[in-house]
């Protein structure tokens, strides 16, 4: 697994892992539920989520979170 992005928000998040499920593309939300486990301040060195996918799926991938990307 690659990773490519990393979500700002929760929201964000939800909605990469939407289009990733819709496209069928392999991949893993790394620190997806970190900041569940305990309430309180989150710590982006402890909460931040990575967007991973296959080899094969990098480029779909990138090109269908490119408008987060892009701010």
């Amino acid at each position: 697994m690659i990773p490519i992005y990393s979500p700002k928000s929760e929201s964000e998040a939800a909605v990469i892992v939407s289009l990733m499920q819709a496209y069928g593309i392999s991949f893993l939300m790394r620190g997806a539920g970190f900041s569940s486990m305990y309430p309180g301040p989150l710590s982006n060195s402890l909460n931040a989520q990575t967007l991973m996918v296959d080899a094969e799926h990098v480029q779909l991938a990138t090109q269908l979170i490119q408008p987060f990307v892009d701010g």
